[in-house]
């Protein structure tokens, strides 16, 4: 989806809340929709490609031209805003994009920016706002468009990505299986049909890389991270971390920072 920004045409730019008594859609439209969740939890379905996604903030999708969806809310509210925008040569739908993994904070930070530039809708800022949407562009993986992901290999990706923003949410894997809409069992068989692996290993393996992130990076708790990664229990994240890792959390964090 490369462009400049003389291909692009900046439509409506809007945020609000909508509640389980305000639906979203079901529509069509004929250019890109930038759907983001600021607060909340919202469900997007789209008929055409038999796809259901579970967006929980900060988190979004870009919805290309032509593609039908619609959606609700799955709480008793939710904050989002709306970018629409047409591009030379853009694609014709069906089809969407997800943000990049672990990027999807740094994108509601944009957007922030582009809803305040849109507020003050100041001619001589335009082009300002077209560079800024071109570097939101950046922060959606784009590669698969046009494809339609009905595959379940494209659907475990959806879901996996889901899951790993929001870790501190996957308690269990039936809840890994509600982005999909499918029952525990059926992502187990599934995930193992299509990566001939276990789901339960794989959900474990993002708990444990982006525990090992935050000890780096970081310098939380082990109970905090336990609760950001999905563990009820500062305990239970150590000994799996021991097992898999063959350190200790904090023998980790040393080893990592050997100037600490």
């Amino acid at each position: 989806m490369a462009c400049d920004t003389d291909q692009l045409e900046l439509r409506d730019h809007r945020f609000g809340r909508i509640n389980r008594r305000m639906p979203i859609g079901p529509v069509q439209w004929p250019f890109h929709d930038l759907f983001w969740v600021h607060e909340g939890r919202v469900a997007i379905s789209f008929p055409e490609l038999e796809a259901k996604l579970e967006l929980v903030a900060p988190s979004g999708v870009l919805i290309l031209p032509g593609t039908q969806f619609q959606g609700a809310t799955l709480g008793a509210f939710a904050t989002a805003s709306i970018c629409h925008f047409a591009m030379a040569g853009e694609p014709a739908g069906p089809g969407y994009a997800l943000p990049n993994p672990d990027e999807a904070l740094h994108l509601q930070n944009l957007i922030r920016l582009a809803m305040h530039l849109a507020r003050r809708n100041r001619p001589d800022e335009l082009p300002r706002r077209k560079r800024l949407l071109l570097s939101l562009l950046d922060g959606f993986d784009l590669a698969g468009i046009p494809d339609i992901p009905t595959a379940d290999e494209d659907r475990l990706t959806i879901a996996w990505t889901q899951a790993g923003q929001n870790l501190h949410r996957m308690r269990t894997l039936a809840d890994v299986a509600a982005l999909l809409g499918i029952s525990e069992s059926a992502l187990r068989a599934m995930h193992r049909k299509a990566r001939h692996t276990s789901a339960g290993e794989h959900l474990r393996e993002l708990r444990l890389t982006r525990s090992e992130e935050l000890l780096v990076s970081t310098d939380k708790s082990l109970a905090t991270i336990a609760a950001e990664v999905g563990y009820g229990h500062a305990a239970t994240l150590a000994a799996a971390f021991r097992k898999r890792r063959g350190k200790t959390p904090g023998q980790y964090r040393h080893w990592s920072n050997p100037f600490a």
